[in-house]
């Protein structure tokens, strides 16, 4: 027998909604296992000035644990880790959890019918493992000549030193992406010079925040279904920008294409006052290319004297600062990293931790030599027993919550049919899977990526195969709906076969003990 019945893999978001769905499912033999030293993921990570939500509060939390003392409209960092740590107590998830843990390797015992997970700690079993590592994985490498050589600070924003004090500093940011819209205007505020390397502009909208009125906030805590009507409400807007607009693009051009006209001719022309810096800022990609941000301070911030927006070629980084493929060089102090992250499908991802399943199946492989394919983006074929939070084509709705609420229901209905049938394995079938993916590709032909002029976007959508397996192109409600009524038959049981005295027939093939539901 293994270890333990389920293994969540990460103890961010996603592993606290999954370790959540699996308790009030009654299924409480799992473990969490994290690599960090406390929970909590990208909010624990990501605590450099500024950090906050993209989307409103509103929509980021989960349908059943609302939470009426989020204090602004785009909630800082901080409340979000709180609001994660709340939800673990809540749930009694920290006994679950075993910090500074990283799983290093998970390979298929197809002997045992489970998975074998190295970590530093030694090896742990499990007959199922649900993969919470989110989106974005691992910070991209610094691919930048001489990094290693600064005599100053170097900063990452996923990895931020908070007793380090840039107050009067020579700062460099290198990246302008979601990051980087929040990091820039906090440190132009302190900081003696700030130089800005961009390689691809950004669209930056308006960000609608104010503060939550103290009564609004009695109001949620008295009457909740006055904010679960405000969270559908949200939800729903967030999703309309960030699916329906991409999906339906080719319905309706006119609003991605008349978004760009009036943010080139309105709102860029009131942020940035020099017509060159404006021009550099302004992406010649079409809206929506690229994840939007949204910043009141962002564009305004190159209007200040001792910022510096630089889009010429970084040639290397010296010992005293960077200097541009021109040979101009600018001293800095400190350099701040905000280059981005590997997603979770980038094969290098599991060439570090490698995911190795039946007969020879290699996931950083897979990836790598293949489109990318799912059923209905959590669980692929050559992985028996294993699922994803966010598989290809795995996003779902406009908010994380969304998505891990509805894989996680997937993933419980699964492991409760594999339980009544009393199945050791349980697979996803090649056919359903095929059928799934051409379905979700096939939808993604005509959206906004396809057709909007995003070749220039350098955008995290596109995968290394050119496709956009970042989005499932459905609403949420329809992913939900899938996830209760999906046919259970789309996986195959493996059940073990007994001898007389009633134990399990070790020398049994696996196509004998496949049984039709």
């Amino acid at each position: 027998m293994p270890d333990t019945e389920v293994a969540i893999i990460g103890a961010g978001l996603s592993g606290i909604g999954m370790a959540i769905a699996l308790q009030r499912a009654g299924i409480g033999d799992f473990v969490v296992l994290e690599r960090a030293g406390d929970i909590g993921g990208t909010w624990r990570d990501n605590v450099y000035p500024g950090v906050g939500v993209d989307v409103p509060a509103q929509a980021y939390q989960f349908s059943f644990a609302l939470n009426p003392r989020w204090s602004r409209v785009f909630a800082p960092g901080a409340e979000v880790k709180e609001y994660l740590d709340g939800l673990a107590d809540r749930y009694g998830v920290r006994r679950h959890v075993r910090l500074d843990t990283e799983v290093t390797e998970r390979i298929w015992d197809e002997g045992g019918r489970f998975w074998r997970l190295r970590t530093p700690a030694g090896e742990l079993t499990a007959r199922f493992v649900v993969s919470a590592i989110g989106a974005f994985v691992d910070p991209k490498p610094a691919d930048i000549p001489g990094i290693d050589d600064f005599t100053g600070t170097v900063l990452r924003s996923s990895a931020w030193d908070p007793g380090c004090d840039l107050t009067g500093k020579r700062v460099a940011v290198i990246g302008t992406g979601a990051s980087a819209v929040q990091i820039v205007p906090e440190i132009a505020r302190r900081a003696a010079r700030l130089d800005v390397y961009q390689r691809t502009p950004i669209w930056v909208g308006p960000k609608l925040d104010a503060p939550i009125p103290r009564p609004l906030r009695r109001l949620f805590r008295r009457a909740p279904r006055v904010q679960e009507a405000v969270r559908r409400i949200a939800t729903r807007g967030v999703e309309m920008v960030l699916i329906d607009l991409v999906v339906g693009h080719g319905r309706a051009p006119w609003i991605a294409h008349g978004g760009a006209r009036l943010a080139r001719s309105v709102w860029y022309r009131t942020q940035v006052r020099d017509p060159e810096t404006r021009r550099r800022l302004t992406p010649r990609y079409g809206l929506g290319c690229k994840r939007p941000s949204v910043s009141n301070t962002y564009l305004r911030t190159f209007n200040r004297p001792g910022v510096s927006l630089i889009t010429d070629a970084i040639d290397r980084v010296t010992p005293a600062g960077v200097r541009t493929a021109g040979g101009h060089e600018r001293e800095v102090d400190a350099i701040v990293l905000a280059t981005g992250f590997r997603l979770a499908s980038d094969p290098e991802v599991f060439r570090r931790t490698p995911v190795r399943g039946r007969d020879g199946f290699d996931l950083a492989t897979f990836y790598t030599e293949h489109r990318l394919a799912s059923y209905e983006g959590i669980s692929i074929p050559g992985l028996p027993n294993h699922f994803m939070m966010f598989g290809p084509y795995g996003w779902v709705g406009g908010t994380w919550h969304q998505l891990v609420e509805t894989t996680s229901a997937h993933v419980v209905r699964v492991i409760q049919e594999a339980r009544r049938r009393g199945a050791t394995a349980v697979e996803v079938r090649p056919e359903p899977t095929e059928r799934w993916t051409n379905r979700m590709r096939d939808r993604l032909a005509g959206s906004l990526w396809a057709t909007n002029g995003c070749a220039t976007a350098n955008s995290y959508y596109f995968d290394h195969h050119g496709d956009t397996p970042y989005l499932r192109p459905t609403s949420a409600a329809q992913a939900a709906r899938a996830a209760r009524t999906f046919p259970l038959d789309d996986y195959a049981y493996t059940v073990p076969e007994t001898t007389a005295l009633g134990d399990p027939a070790s020398s049994a093939s696996p196509a004998s003990e496949t049984r039709p539901a």
